[in-house]
């Protein structure tokens, strides 16, 4: 090999023609969207700071609300029924200021708001409100634990099944008015099964 097949590969700034490829390649992309993040150091919710959460998570020893401070940037938005991210499993260790922290991200619903919590340790705060749309109501709720409690599953199981998966274009579209009632079928469509 000589030395003009040796400078081939080089730029006439010494680099190597690869790795100025690789660096233009790098300084292209796109950088990745930040996970979100616990609000470290941000104020709680003035009105109604704990969130009572049903986290995604099957297994039956967790098959129990979760409280969760609401960070004041989140207060509109965080209302029952909505979808959130939170973190979950910070441990002991992981105390910071007076909250937990850490812990990977799991989806939830909100399903109440409390003026204070029944557990006595720092909470951790909601991360993200992944749709202000509330998709949880109080009678889809109650019917999914009756049926968790009745065929022993658990609650996240049921509500996997029982809320559609999140369609983001869907959301953005304006909510129908409420739809009018059926109307009452004619007594003669019955009448060949006869009386009541």
């Amino acid at each position: 090999m000589s030395s003009e097949d040796e400078g081939a590969g080089e730029r006439s700034g010494g680099e190597p023609e690869q790795l100025a490829l690789v660096r233009e390649m790098a300084r292209q992309a796109k950088a990745p969207k930040a996970k979100p993040r616990t609000w470290r150091g941000a104020d709680v919710a003035e009105h109604l700071p704990v969130a009572r959460v049903v986290v995604d998570k099957g297994v039956l020893h967790l098959d129990r609300y979760f409280d969760y401070a609401v960070p004041k940037e989140l207060d509109a938005e965080a209302q029952p029924g909505v979808r959130v991210r939170v973190r979950f499993s910070a441990g002991a260790g992981r105390v910071h200021a007076g909250r937990r922290e850490g812990g990977g991200l799991i989806s939830g619903f909100i399903v109440d708001r409390l003026a204070e919590s029944d557990y006595d340790g720092p909470l951790a705060a909601l991360a993200q409100v992944v749709s202000p749309e509330p998709v949880l109501t109080p009678e889809l709720l109650a019917l999914a634990r009756a049926v968790a409690d009745r065929y022993a599953g658990s609650l996240a199981d049921v509500l996997q099944l029982a809320v559609p998966p999140r369609n983001a274009k869907a959301e953005a579209a304006a909510s129908p008015g409420s739809l009018p009632s059926p109307g009452v079928p004619e007594a003669a469509t019955w009448e060949r099964y006869g009386p009541a």
